[in-house]
């Protein structure tokens, strides 16, 4: 499997696999919903990455892994979290929420963290992972993403990484039954690290981890 590892501390993975259609899934199955709907969502995300892994290396999908150790000193490593990175133009959505980002620009979005593992920082590390991946990928320097106004706790995660708000949904937007948007942006710095050869490094010294994650 072709993937970038970015690995911290905290033992939180961001991995960008060829195939994540099942593991991407798996978070939306763990959601408290009815099974039919969930037997639908399931098969219309996979037909929506399908695409999404076609425009590849305009877009990439990250994914979390949390690692912990368990009383019998046995790792218990298991899906965390995803988002989704776009680059530019050839990766962006065809049709994006409003307010439209520009699509020349790199856009971050469907952040989405296993309810059962919220508030342990994992949304803070994909978040930092889609920018270092950005800052190796793309020469443009500003990132957007969205955030619905009524969630206050991913504004204020997003405010506290550097994002501020660019453009707000209109009232009229509540017509079409959608809830009102955020556009934000951030000015990322130079990069001044190699991600790829660091991650080159940690991928050769956890070979464990790497067949545990690999994708058939």
């Amino acid at each position: 499997m072709n993937q970038l590892q970015l690995v911290n501390k905290e033992g939180i993975y961001a991995i960008m696999p060829n195939k994540s259609n099942d593991y991407i899934c798996d978070i939306y199955m763990s959601m408290m919903l009815p099974k039919a709907y969930v037997k639908l969502l399931g098969f219309l995300v996979k037909q929506y990455l399908i695409e999404r892994r076609a425009l590849m290396p305009h877009a990439a999908t990250l994914i979390a892994f949390h690692r912990r150790n368990n009383s019998d000193d046995d790792e218990d490593i298991q899906l965390a979290g995803t988002v989704e990175v776009s680059f530019d133009q050839f990766g962006a959505n065809v049709s994006p929420p409003t307010p439209t980002p520009p699509k020349n620009a790199p856009y971050i979005c469907n952040m989405t963290v296993k309810k059962s593992l919220r508030r342990q920082g994992i949304g803070w590390h994909l978040l930092k992972a889609s920018e270092e991946l950005i800052s190796q990928i793309s020469s443009v320097r500003e990132v957007y993403l969205h955030c619905r106004m009524i969630d206050s706790a991913p504004f204020n995660m997003y405010s506290k990484a550097g994002y501020n708000v660019f453009k707000t949904d209109s009232f009229l937007i509540l017509l079409t039954l959608q809830r009102r948007k955020h556009l934000m942006r951030k000015q990322l710095p130079p990069s001044s690290s190699n991600v790829l050869s660091d991650t080159d490094t940690l991928y050769a010294d956890d070979k464990n981890l790497a067949s545990t994650t690999s994708v058939s």
